[in-house]
């Protein structure tokens, strides 16, 4: 019998099919046509290792757009709305709870976080739906921070 994953007793499916960690990655399947956004990363590595990413952070919230029903993220410290792109292999959406696990962490849509990656200019090769935005960020890593709601006022500091 086939069971989805269990992580911090949710099940968990990506949006487009509950065999994500079965079935092999699928550019067009995972990337161009998904409305959540996955690479595979240690395929791009061609040695089964992650790729290494800068040490930086972004602070902000995961929602699904109710325009496109894409997955975005809204950046506090920016105030950019953003596509994510995140780690096929550590990352998994539940449909039922809309809701992310990012390695080990469960992440409810608007909760605040802190997530891997930077904030850049979409990739004029970045093709497909949900990269209307303008912006990315890049997730190559898994790791997420939940943040307290009283720490908001420390990333939205000028300096």
């Amino acid at each position: 019998m086939n069971t989805p994953p269990i992580t911090n007793n949710v099940s968990t499916k990506p949006i487009s099919d509950d065999k994500q960690s079965k079935e092999p990655y699928s550019y067009n399947k995972h990337f161009l046509n998904s409305s959540i956004k996955y690479k595979n990363y240690e395929e791009l590595d061609g040695k089964g290792r992650t790729l290494p990413v800068d040490a930086i952070g972004v602070v902000g919230r995961f929602y699904i757009s109710e325009e496109d029903h894409c997955l975005i993220f809204f950046s506090e410290d920016s105030t950019k709305v953003v596509t994510p792109i995140l780690n096929y292999k550590y990352t998994q959406w539940a449909t039922e709870t809309q809701s992310l696990t990012m390695g080990n962490t469960h992440v409810e849509m608007g909760q605040l976080v802190l997530v891997g990656g930077g904030i850049q200019n979409t990739p004029k090769s970045y093709q497909g739906s949900c990269l209307n935005r303008g912006y990315i960020v890049d997730m190559a890593s898994f790791g997420v921070r939940l943040l307290p709601e009283s720490d908001l006022y420390l990333y939205k500091q000028k300096f």
